[in-house]
């Protein structure tokens, strides 16, 4: 990264996962004064969620035959080749130097008895090259050292963090300075107020609670797409979502959770209740397959009235007792809460929806396509994951464009922006509200049309239901949350119904074969929704 001497800009950042974090501490290393947004305490959210790990060819790796040209190479293809080639090698050529600032960060990655990493391997990865620490607890451990050292730098007065906060919308007067509308507290309490900034990045994670069973707690809510939405910003690829293989059947086990695709990347099987190893009839490359492959086969397995279960004691059998436990300890304590065994018996699990490869349209500096304003993370779209995420690139991308994101904040003229000339962008009709529409009602139709399969008639059905209707809450934050979400959900229906052929984790049951037109980029916008060209009418502005 660039040590050069740069202006004093005031950068705000929302959102506190891996992205944040990061992002913040490059802005203090660059001087720039900064102000962090977190809607819950510090560090909260998808990040500290993170089971698998980090994806990075090292320099042990490449000793080992791995290669960044490599972890190109399998980006790309479980993309299905729809990712930027570009955005791609400067993601995965990033990867070493990253590892190394983590480390100059106090993260603790595994290493065995002889000071090696210990790399993993996930599914539709080439080599192993995934980096983990703690285990199965990458993202808890990235956020603790992360969070701590952006704590010490609040410490020395360079870095303001305002917790419990909820932004609303971004605004911007008659000059180049930004305005971000607030929510401080919540409840009656609550406080509307506003800050100033030069340039905003947008770090707020992902949209899980759009569907009715998904990986991502409850704060993901669709909050930066929605922010970025109404302030104008294109909003591409959202019809790419990927679905986790091996969520825990909530229904019978509600707090068990996820079990990471590294179980299967040690040799965990896919069986259904008569024992049949379904996923060898599906791909070469069975339980390692790309994860939209893997998701399809379950759900299509259930569709057929099967049952499915992930079956780890093969691999206990050949590895020792305890190692499951020894290598997976955060999976196994949380399944032992609930009676469950990766090493005695199969664990019943199903497809939920995990992560969203499209987001707010930016380049590899963080710029959407409204100046001043910044994303990374996985509200972002930087095109590297094209129409599916290769596992373990998520921490990987996140952490490498918001510190590129930051550099750019803090250098770029006040004009600066994305560029959407390869993106045919669509402006959706204002909505003519009628009927009221709560969260229950929004994940229930999401889950039924927008899932790992769906169709024409579904999605038709989708948008006339949504553009007949207003979302209510009854409390503001709810309110702010549901209106993201509502407005994200508008923008999958439209862009899955426009896409009529199917491409990685987006899959029509009633795909029409066009392939000249399957890769065609799309980006979405919202008639009427740019506040970002009203004054702030907010109680308070900070200078």
């Amino acid at each position: 990264m660039s040590n050069k001497v740069l202006t004093q800009r005031k950068l705000v950042i929302i959102g506190s996962g891996v992205a944040g974090l990061c992002a913040a501490l490059e802005a203090v290393r660059l001087g720039a004064p900064v102000v962090m947004f977190t809607k819950e305490q510090l560090g909260s959210g998808n990040s500290a969620c993170a089971q698998g790990g980090l994806s990075a060819v090292t320099g042990q790796g490449e000793a080992l035959g791995d290669s960044v040209t490599s972890h190109v190479s399998d980006t790309l293809r479980a993309g299905a080749f729809y990712g930027r080639k570009e955005a791609v090698e400067e993601l995965c050529g990033s990867a070493a130097e990253l590892v190394s600032s983590l480390e100059n960060y106090q993260v603790h990655f595994d290493r065995d008895v002889a000071g090696n990493y210990q790399l993993g391997l996930e599914a539709a990865h080439s080599a192993h090259r995934i980096l983990h620490a703690g285990g199965d607890a990458t993202g808890a451990g990235l956020i603790a050292s992360l969070k701590q050292q952006v704590i010490a730098a609040q410490a020395q007065g360079k870095i303001e963090i305002i917790e419990h906060a909820m932004v609303m919308d971004i605004y911007r007067g008659q000059g180049p300075q930004l305005s971000v509308s607030y929510l401080q507290g919540y409840g009656r309490d609550a406080e509307q107020l506003a800050d100033a900034a030069d340039a905003v990045l947008i770090a707020t994670g992902g949209i899980g609670s759009l569907f009715e069973a998904s990986t991502n707690p409850a704060g993901a809510t669709a909050d930066g797409i929605g922010l970025a939405a109404r302030a104008g910003a294109v909003i591409s690829d959202l019809e790419f979502i990927q679905f986790h293989p091996t969520l825990v059947d909530p229904q019978l086990y509600p707090e068990a959770g996820m079990i990471s695709e590294a179980v299967r990347g040690e040799g965990a099987v896919l069986i259904n209740e008569t024992g049949e190893r379904f996923m060898l009839a599906i791909d070469p490359l069975a339980e390692l397959a790309p994860r939209d492959v893997v998701a399809r086969a379950i759900h299509a397995q259930y569709q057929a009235g099967h049952q499915v279960f992930i079956d780890a004691r093969a691999v206990e059998a050949e590895r020792g007792d305890g190692f499951l436990a020894s290598r997976f300890p955060s999976i196994s304590a949380r399944l032992k809460n609930c009676g469950l065994d990766l090493a005695v018996a199969p664990i019943p699990v199903l497809a939920a929806q995990h992560y969203v490869m499209g987001g707010i349209h930016t380049d590899t500096q963080g710029r959407s396509s409204v100046p001043g304003i910044y994303a990374a993370g996985e509200c972002a779209n930087t095109s590297v994951h094209g129409a599916n995420r290769l596992a373990s690139n998520s921490l990987l991308e996140a952490m490498v464009f918001a510190r590129e994101a930051v550099l750019a904040m803090t250098t770029d003229s006040p004009q600066s922006c994305a560029q959407v000339a390869e993106i045919q962008v669509v402006n959706l009709p204002s909505v003519a509200a009628k009927a009221p529409l709560g969260l229950a009602q929004l994940q229930e139709l999401a889950s039924t049309h927008l899932g790992v399969h769906r169709t024409g008639v579904g999605l038709s059905e989708l948008i006339d239901v949504l553009d007949s209707s207003e979302p209510v809450a009854d409390e503001q934050r709810a309110q702010v949350e549901l209106n993201n979400l509502f407005t994200t959900a508008r923008i999958i229906a439209h862009a899955a119904l426009n896409r009529t052929q199917s491409l990685g984790a987006h899959h029509r049951l009633d795909a029409q074969v066009n392939t000249k037109s399957n890769k065609q980029r799309f980006g979405w916008t919202i008639e009427g929704s740019q506040p970002i060209n009203q004054q702030n009418e907010s109680k308070e502005v900070h200078a």
